[in-house]
């Protein structure tokens, strides 16, 4: 049997035996998605798994990871809040998104954060988000055609969600070319894995540190 055939051969059965990973993924293609899973992809087959993505809702995802009902998910940010205990940080900053505050009119994003009078929404489960203090109502969606459609109505005033994602949205929204723009905050995003893989986490970190 010729070098090649059998190499071709024993990678296949290694692949075959790989114990398989589920991850939870995004919905919606985008480039820090495509960037994470090739980065993940080549550190778990290193490590003799099998990856494979499932594209999820966010709070879905989250709730469906805490539950060990899935086993990882491929970012959320690094500042998971020490109520998860059941949930590993690989801690590797796989890349950096940006917060930003989206408003109709410059003039609600002065002092946003103090001011009560406003309505400010975002998808519901959006750590980054959440984890912001303010002084208006909260309004949880579950989209950001929800968010910013809520926006064009009037009945909120500012819509919170990271910067790569409305970007992508609202290239294609002509109603919302001049919409105004607050940067908020920096999150340092990490692979995230169930308490049932602690034994993982070591030889993880290691690969995504290469």
């Amino acid at each position: 049997m010729k070098s090649s055939v059998l190499a071709v051969l024993l990678l296949a059965c290694s692949c075959a035996l790989a114990q398989p990973v589920r991850i939870g993924i995004p919905l919606g293609d985008s480039a820090l998605r495509q960037k994470l899973q090739q980065q993940l992809t080549a550190a778990y087959t290193a490590l003799g798994y099998q990856p494979q993505f499932i594209a999820l809702p966010s709070q879905r995802r989250f709730r469906l990871l805490k539950d060990g009902l899935i086993d990882a998910d491929l970012f959320r940010i690094c500042q998971l809040d020490e109520t998860h205990a059941e949930l590993l940080v690989v801690p590797v900053p796989l890349d950096t998104l940006r917060l930003n505050a989206y408003s109709l009119s410059a003039d609600k994003l002065v002092n946003w954060q103090q001011r009560n009078d406003l309505l400010i929404s975002h998808i519901r489960g959006f750590k980054m988000a959440e984890q912001q203090e303010f002084a208006g109502v909260r309004v949880l969606v579950n989209s950001d055609e929800q968010a910013f459609g809520l926006m064009l109505q009037g009945r909120v005033e500012i819509v919170l969600e990271d910067g790569r994602t409305a970007e992508r949205f609202l290239t294609q929204q002509p109603e919302l070319a001049g919409i105004a723009m607050q940067q908020v905050a920096d999150f340092d995003v990490c692979h995230i894995l169930n308490h049932n893989w602690q034994a993982l986490l070591t030889a993880l970190t290691r690969q995504l540190q290469q």
